[in-house]
C-alpha cells in the first residue's frame, strides 16, 4: 500500500464492522482508561501546575497534528469532500475548542470541555463509521478526534476538577442550538448533513428503526439534554469530592 491509498483509502480490504472486534475493542479502550484515570484522580488533581499544563498541552497539540494532517492531506490527494470534511461536525468543533481552551490557557472555560468531549464524539463512538481499519489514515484520525479526544477531555477534567453551574449548562445549551439552526440553514442551502439534522445514518436506523419515526432534531434535542444534565450532574459529585479532599491535604 502506497502513501496515497493510506489517505485517500480507496481499496477497502479490512473492512469496519459496526460492533464488530475493533470496535468493541477501542470502548474497551475508553472504558478501561476511565478506570486508570478515576482509580489515580486524586494524584493527578494534587499534580503541580507545570505538568498539568505539559499533559493538557500534549493533548491539545496531538490533537491539532491530527486535524492539520487530515485538512493538508485532503488537499494534497484531491480528496477533500464539501458534503462531509467541512469543520462543522460537532466532534471537529469539540476538538477546536478544547485546543483553543488549553493552548491559549482559557481555564474558565475548561468546564464546558468536560460536557463537549462527551457530546461531540459521544455518537461516531457508539456508532463507528468508517470504510477500513489500521490501513487508513482516515481510521486513525476518527480514533484521535474521538476516543482519544474523550480520553484527553476526562483525563482533564481530573487534572482541573471545576463545578459546573446551571447557567453553564443555559449558556452551552443556548450556543448549541444556535449551531443547530445555523447547520439546518445550511444544510437545507448546500444540500448537506452535518449534525444529522436532515437525517440519521441509514446504518443507525436499520440498527435502531424505530428511530424512524422521530424527527432527527427531537433526537439530538433530548439526547443533548440529557447527556448535558447527566454529566453536569456526575462531574460536580467528582468535583467536590476531589476539591474537599485536596483542600483537607
Amino acid at each position: 500500500m502506497n502513501l496515497k491509498e493510506f489517505f485517500i483509502d480507496e481499496k477497502i480490504t479490512i473492512p469496519f464492522k459496526l460492533f464488530g472486534k475493533t470496535h468493541l475493542f477501542l470502548i474497551l479502550i475508553i472504558i478501561i482508561s476511565f478506570i486508570i484515570i478515576y482509580h489515580n484522580r486524586f494524584k493527578l488533581t494534587n499534580l503541580n501546575i507545570k505538568t498539568k499544563k505539559i499533559i493538557t498541552k500534549l493533548i491539545a497539540l496531538f490533537l491539532l497534528l491530527n486535524m492539520i494532517i487530515l485538512y493538508i492531506s485532503a488537499l494534497y490527494y484531491h480528496n477533500f469532500n464539501f458534503n462531509t470534511m467541512l469543520p462543522f461536525h460537532l466532534c471537529y468543533i469539540s476538538n477546536y475548542f478544547y485546543i483553543y481552551t488549553i493552548l491559549f490557557n482559557k481555564e474558565k472555560l475548561f468546564k464546558y470541555n468536560y460536557l463537549l468531549c462527551f457530546l461531540g464524539p459521544i455518537a461516531a463512538i457508539i456508532f463507528f463509521d468508517v470504510p477500513s481499519v489500521l490501513e487508513s489514515f482516515n481510521f486513525y484520525s476518527y480514533v484521535i478526534c474521538h476516543h482519544i479526544f474523550l480520553i484527553g477531555g476526562i483525563l482533564t477534567f481530573y487534572l482541573y476538577p471545576k463545578h459546573i453551574y446551571k447557567k453553564d449548562l443555559l449558556k452551552l445549551f443556548f450556543i448549541l442550538n444556535i449551531y443547530f439552526i445555523f447547520m439546518i440553514i445550511f444544510n437545507y442551502l448546500f444540500k448537506t448533513n452535518y449534525c444529522f439534522s436532515n437525517s440519521i445514518p441509514k446504518f443507525i436506523l436499520d440498527l435502531l428503526p424505530f428511530l424512524k419515526n422521530i424527527h432527527p432534531i427531537i433526537i439530538l434535542e433530548i439526547t443533548g439534554i440529557i447527556l448535558i444534565c447527566g454529566l453536569a450532574l456526575f462531574w460536580n459529585k467528582q468535583a467536590n469530592n476531589l476539591l474537599k479532599r485536596r483542600n483537607m491535604l
